[in-house]
């Protein structure tokens, strides 16, 4: 696995080189099918490697559930997580979204699809591109297309200027527990990054090359299996600045090569000594160990309750609830953390805080109530509550997809400047001024 995916990477690194050595304005763009799981190890092709040879990659990247008219909403929280990540992966690069809406055989028309895919393309900071079945040309509904895309034209500032973190919680990706355990990682991943996402809480994904670099204050290990000599040192780094580490699961148990480590140089870090115990830390390093990754639980109940929930449109799932309320009381408390934005929202939506030209942005999609084949119309959400920790003076905007930008009321509650967004039907964009 690791000869094909060097040589591969190797390959495109040698087409960019010799584009730019005929014509140094010249840019290489890869086009690439596979996402996250196990397509990249079978295929060679490994996305994190790619995008640091090439100047943008065309994802063909349609996520779990095919076309955006087959998918459920938990369907669409994973996608969102796909491209949420290959953003990380790009660090400021472009990232093109060659994706499908709708089929000739799906039931229901094909104008909510394309305007729901756009959306989760959009939101997440990446170009969309969404053609007629799966060829590149053509479109599903042209008059659908035009209203997208001259949308994107008028506020392509907001969507495409560079997103930079706040106060987040890092999310670490780690490409080699990816590659030679994908199962385990992606279950642990995408569990602690819908956490985030339900909760609506600010996240940066870390990965290897941005990890020395991380500013925040917490930092999420998910059932990352391999880890390197650097990885280790930079965490140490991290960790005696007095910073907050959540380490799950199986974490260094296996060197960089997949190879089982003699001794876990992750527990030895922390001064683990019972591996199958949750520790939480009482001495100088700060860190919270879930024996039982939090993540993979999640997952799991997510698999349960989540559509169920979203269809009836009732923020009512108590054990997924009740499952993140203690998950983030219990970390918030240990590394005495605070958000700098506070958003109260059902867990159907998506929300990415970032500043966005000096800006604090809250980008929203709503995936409430859509059901495969059968609805592609959300159920609006009503009445989202955004706080401004701290801050006591601004005018908040809102921009709804393919709408116009409009103010929002706002007062200062408790020294928070406070806002309401009285519906949300598709997804928009907030931001402070």
């Amino acid at each position: 696995m690791d000869f094909r995916t060097e040589t591969i990477t190797n390959f495109l690194a040698e087409v960019d080189e010799n584009i730019k050595s005929e014509n140094p304005n010249g840019m290489s763009i890869a086009e690439i099918w596979p996402g996250l799981g196990k397509q990249e190890a079978r295929i060679g092709v490994d996305t994190y490697e790619i995008y640091e040879v090439v100047d943008v990659i065309a994802h063909e990247y349609d996520g779990p559930g095919g076309p955006a008219a087959s998918k459920n909403p938990l369907d669409w929280f994973s996608r969102m997580i796909g491209i949420y990540t290959f953003r990380a992966f790009a660090e400021g690069k472009a990232t093109w979204m060659l994706s499908y809406s709708w089929y000739k055989t799906n039931k229901i028309e094909p104008q909510d699809p394309m305007k729901n895919l756009a959306l989760s393309n959009i939101m997440a900071g990446a170009n969309t591109w969404d053609a007629r079945e799966r060829v590149m040309s053509g479109s599903n509904d042209i008059e659908t297309r035009k209203i997208i895309f001259k949308w994107i034209a008028e506020n392509e500032n907001t969507f495409y200027k560079p997103r930079t973190s706040n106060k987040p919680i890092g999310v670490y990706f780690s490409p080699k527990t990816k590659t030679y355990f994908t199962d385990d990682l992606m279950k642990s991943y995408e569990g602690i990054m819908n956490l985030m996402l339900q909760s609506h809480h600010e996240f940066q994904i870390v990965t290897p090359r941005t990890l020395k670099d991380f500013d925040g204050e917490v930092l999420i290990f998910p059932d990352v299996k391999c880890v390197s000599d650097d990885e280790v040192n930079n965490l140490k780094l991290f960790l005696e600045k007095g910073n907050g580490l959540v380490v799950t699961g199986e974490t260094g148990k296996y060197d960089i090569s997949g190879a089982k480590s003699e001794n876990n140089p992750i527990l030895k870090l922390l001064s683990i000594k019972d591996q199958n115990q949750k520790q939480v830390s009482t001495g100088k390093l700060n860190y919270i160990y879930f024996a039982e990754c939090p993540g993979k639980q999640y997952s799991d109940l997510c698999e349960i309750e989540f559509n169920n929930a979203s269809w009836e449109g009732k923020d009512n799932a108590t054990k997924l609830n009740s499952f993140r309320t203690l998950f983030f009381n219990e970390v918030f408390e240990k590394f005495n953390f605070q958000p700098e934005i506070i958003i109260k929202a059902s867990p159907f939506l998506t929300t990415q805080i970032a500043i966005v030209e000096g800006k604090p942005h809250i980008f929203i999609a709503n995936y409430k109530g859509l059901k495969s084949d059968e609805i592609a119309k959300q159920i609006p959400e009503n009445d989202v509550n955004i706080q401004f920790r701290n801050i006591n003076e601004g005018k908040v905007f809102y921009l709804p997809y393919l709408g116009e930008k409009i103010d929002l009321d706002s007062k200062v509650i408790a020294g928070n400047l406070t806002c309401i967004i009285p519906v949300v039907e598709k997804g928009g964009v907030v931001w402070l001024e």
